[in-house]
C-alpha cells in the first residue's frame, strides 16, 4: 500500500524522473485545493530548489457549478498573465488532468518567496488594474465545460440561477427564497451592461498576497478567474475590506457611485457572499453558518 510520500513522489517522477525530493510540508491556509510546498535536490535544470504542488478535491466532493474542473484554467491564465504584464505570479511548470496517478487535477508551480502580511491596497489597485487589461473575446470562466453567452446580462443572470440553483440542491435556501433571490437579478438585469471582457482575479483574499516588507511579492490561485465587468471584482473586494480609496487611487479611477452601480455592487456582493452558504453547509456540515450567510444576502438585497 502506497503512502503519502509515495504518491507525492509518483507525481514528481511523473513530472521529471531526475527530480529527488527532499522534504514535503502541507500547506493548510487553502479553503479548496491541497497544497504543499516541496524542496527538491539542487543543481537541476529548473533553476530552483522549491515548488509548489497544488492538488483539487476529488469529484466527490460537493462543489459549486464553476468549481467543477476549475483548476483547469490555470495554465492558460497564468501564461496570459505573465506573457502581457509584470504582475508577479508562478510559473506552472507541469500539470495533469488525467487522473491516472491521483483521483484529481493537479498542478506542480513555482515557489514565490513572501507570506500573507500588510500591504498597499494602492500597489493592489495598480496590479488589480493590470490584470483587467487582460482582455477575451467570451464572457465567463474560461476552460469550463459551462455554456458561453454573447452578453455580459446573460452570462451574469445564468450565472446567478446557476449558483442558486446549487444552494437549493444543497438545502441552504428554500423554494421561496430562491425564487425571491432569483426575482430580484431579473428585476434589475437590464443593469448588466455589456463592458470589455477584463480578466477578473475574484479571489484576492490576503492568502492569495504574498509579501515582503510590506510590498506585494505574489498573487496566487486563478481558478476562480473569469472575464467580465471590472465591478464584480471591486464588490468581491468590498468583501475583503480592500476597496479602498486608497485600492482606486492606484487602479486610477474613482468608485462608480451612481445608482445604478450602487444596486450592481449589491447584486455583484450577494453572488459572491451566498456561495459561503453552499459551501458551509455541503463541504462544513454546519446549517447555522450556512444560514447566516443566507441571512447577510437577503439583507443586502431588501431594498431593491
Amino acid at each position: 500500500m502506497y503512502s503519502f510520500n509515495d504518491l507525492i513522489h509518483n507525481i514528481f517522477q511523473n513530472f521529471d524522473p531526475d527530480i529527488k525530493l527532499n522534504k514535503i510540508i502541507s500547506y493548510n491556509s487553502g479553503l479548496y485545493n491541497n497544497v504543499y510546498k516541496i524542496t527538491i535536490n539542487p543543481n537541476n535544470k529548473y533553476d530552483l530548489n522549491t515548488f509548489i504542488l497544488r492538488i483539487a478535491p476529488p469529484d466527490d466532493v460537493p462543489k459549486l457549478f464553476y468549481e467543477k474542473n476549475m483548476m483547469r484554467s490555470e495554465p492558460g491564465i497564468h501564461k496570459l498573465i505573465l506573457k502581457n504584464t509584470d504582475i508577479p505570479v508562478p510559473r506552472i511548470f507541469y500539470h495533469d488532468f488525467s487522473k491516472k496517478i491521483i483521483n484529481s487535477d493537479y498542478l506542480i508551480m513555482e515557489f514565490l518567496e513572501g507570506q500573507s502580511g500588510f500591504f498597499s491596497e494602492e500597489e493592489l489597485g495598480k496590479i488589480v488594474k493590470k490584470l483587467h487589461c487582460i482582455k477575451a473575446d467570451i464572457y465567463g470562466y474560461p476552460e469550463r465545460e459551462l455554456v458561453k453567452f454573447n452578453t455580459w446580462k446573460e452570462t451574469m443572470i445564468n450565472y446567478a440561477q446557476m449558483i442558486f440553483n446549487d444552494c437549493l440542491y444543497a438545502g441552504a435556501i428554500n423554494k421561496t427564497e430562491y425564487d425571491w433571490f432569483i426575482e430580484k437579478y431579473y428585476k434589475q438585469k437590464n443593469l448588466f451592461k455589456n463592458t470589455e471582457t477584463s480578466f477578473l482575479h475574484l479571489d484576492l483574499w490576503s492568502a492569495n498576497i504574498l509579501t515582503i516588507n510590506n510590498k506585494i511579492t505574489g498573487i496566487l490561485d486563478m481558478d476562480r478567474g473569469m472575464f467580465g465587468d471590472p465591478e464584480l471584482e471591486f464588490a468581491v473586494l468590498d468583501t475583503y475590506g480592500f476597496a479602498t480609496d486608497a485600492f482606486f487611487k492606484g487602479y486610477g479611477i474613482k468608485r462608480p457611485k451612481d445608482p445604478e452601480s450602487i444596486i450592481r455592487q449589491k447584486l455583484y456582493i450577494v453572488y459572491e457572499l451566498i456561495k459561503y452558504a453552499f459551501i458551509r453547509l455541503a463541504r462544513g456540515k454546519s446549517s447555522y453558518i450556512s444560514r447566516s450567510h443566507v441571512e447577510q444576502c437577503k439583507k443586502i438585497l431588501s431594498d431593491i
